[in-house]
């Protein structure tokens, strides 16, 4: 009974939040897969999520690292600062570091699914790990962005 309340809740908090995204990124698919705490009492949350052709995310960083893994289709990453878009396709991994300013899209006829791993401080759980900005501060002519420190 007590993982169906937890599974619950976390079901609603993911619906309050994804109903507050931004119109872009309305239509994805996001299914819980679990969180767990370290003995740090950092979390763990793993996921899947589903972009469908056409949609996006905007500008956005995360709190913690995150691993991914595309399961289908292609995902289209912009870090902006001049830096050229990268496309991952299904099969690959990748990492992405704390503070990271990015947007992604599917341009693709089908859906990216990817399955993802988040680290986060403990005031991150039940998933509030994406943060939406304008988009990133560029660190002059490197074409890096400045990293984002979480709230």
């Amino acid at each position: 009974m007590k993982t169906s309340l937890k599974t619950l809740a976390l079901t609603a908090l993911l619906a309050t939040l994804v109903g507050g995204l931004p119109s872009a990124a309305k239509a994805l698919g996001f299914v819980p897969l679990g969180e767990g705490a370290l003995p740090s009492g950092t979390l763990v949350q793993n996921f899947q999520f589903t972009i469908y052709p056409g949609e996006s995310v905007p500008w956005h960083y995360h709190p913690g690292p995150i691993y991914g893994v595309i399961v289908s289709g292609t995902l289209t990453e912009d870090e902006g600062c001049g830096r050229p878009v990268q496309a991952i396709s299904a099969g690959s991994a990748f990492t992405e570091e704390t503070g990271k300013v990015h947007q992604v899209f599917n341009y693709g006829t089908g859906p990216v699914v990817i399955i993802f791993t988040f680290i986060v401080p403990p005031s991150y759980a039940g998933y509030t790990g994406t943060i939406y900005v304008d988009g990133p501060r560029c660190e002059g002519k490197s074409g890096r962005s400045h990293l984002e420190s979480p709230p």
